[in-house]
């Protein structure tokens, strides 16, 4: 887990300026600047698994720009896909899952191998609703 209080973290700059108010970007701005993109990390928390390709051969599990008030939730969303993993199962691009049997929580995943080496390559997670 990387979070954004580290000093090289991506948006800890972001980050420093809304905590200090000098050089602080307007509210309505911060507003549209969107959090749960998943093309690269650049604000909030990255969480990554270790050990599926080691141990499932499957690609490592990766979500990016997490708002560190909802990480523990995060993370016990990787916990359950990492489980899922080591149980067998498969997760590859445009794949969807249920995560509850309730409300609709749905989320999609996203291969990189198209845009790093095969040894780089993380599926994404992506929130879809």
């Amino acid at each position: 887990m990387e979070t954004p209080n580290l000093p090289d973290a991506p948006g800890h700059a972001e980050l420093q300026a809304i905590g200090s108010g000098d050089g602080r970007p307007p509210l309505i701005d911060l507003a549209a600047r969107g959090w749960l993109d998943q093309a690269e990390h650049v604000r909030g928390t990255r969480l990554a698994t270790v050990g599926l390709r080691l141990y499932a051969a499957h690609p490592e599990l990766e979500m990016n720009n997490v708002p560190t008030m909802l990480a523990d939730g995060a993370v016990r969303l990787m916990k359950e896909l990492a489980g899922y993993v080591m149980a067998g199962g498969r997760l590859q691009e445009g794949d969807v899952m249920q995560m509850r049997d309730s409300l609709p929580c749905l989320v999609g995943f996203v291969d990189t191998s198209r845009e790093v080496s095969e040894d780089d390559a993380v599926v994404r997670v992506v929130f879809l609703s």
